[in-house]
């Protein structure tokens, strides 16, 4: 989809930017990118949670003149992977089992609710967010998910997508949780 232009001859107008906290996932991901040859991603190496804002000229003609006003980036789709405690991985990550407790969900809460309010904040009005974890931990997910609706207020909406993706084996989140 990034590769496609409005128009034969044009370059596209679509733009990647993955980020990653830690340097060596950016390095693999520049690695399996350069086979793409495309112009229209960027990796960057930042906190999620404290993402910098950027700022754009509205086009080429305008981007040397002093009187244009940048515009702030906003975007249309964000996906907030965030760090979990990978509950959900435990039977493919045989040494997760001796660091595992049913309380580190606790532990990534607050970062994961605080990536995933920065994620909102680079939208563009009628963007999306998906929020995705590999934990099976309701603090870690359904939790966060509650808050984030609860600190926005009417301004985000949880969205049904069951008819988007058919065949994504789902089950309904939960309505309440104890937290350990």
């Amino acid at each position: 989809m990034i590769h496609q232009s409005k128009e034969p001859g044009l370059l596209p107008t679509a733009l990647v930017i993955a980020n990653d906290l830690k340097v060596q996932r950016c390095d693999v991901l520049i690695h399996n990118t350069k086979r793409m040859c495309t112009a229209n991603l960027i990796v960057t190496n930042h906190e999620a949670q404290s993402f910098p804002s950027c700022s754009l000229a509205k086009d080429d003609s305008e981007a040397y003149k002093d009187h244009c006003k940048p515009q702030r980036l906003e975007f249309d789709r964000v996906l907030c992977d965030v760090p979990c405690s990978g509950d959900g991985t435990l039977r493919k990550s045989h040494d997760l089992w001796r660091k595992w407790s049913s309380s580190m969900g606790n532990e990534f809460h607050l970062l994961q609710v605080n990536i995933a309010m920065r994620g909102i904040a680079l939208l563009k009005v009628g963007g999306r967010m998906v929020y995705s974890t590999c934990s099976m931990n309701p603090v870690e997910n359904e939790a966060v998910v509650a808050e984030l609706l609860r600190r926005s207020g009417s301004s985000v909406e949880l969205l049904d997508v069951s008819t988007e993706l058919r065949e994504l084996v789902r089950r309904p989140g939960l309505g309440t949780w104890k937290v350990s």
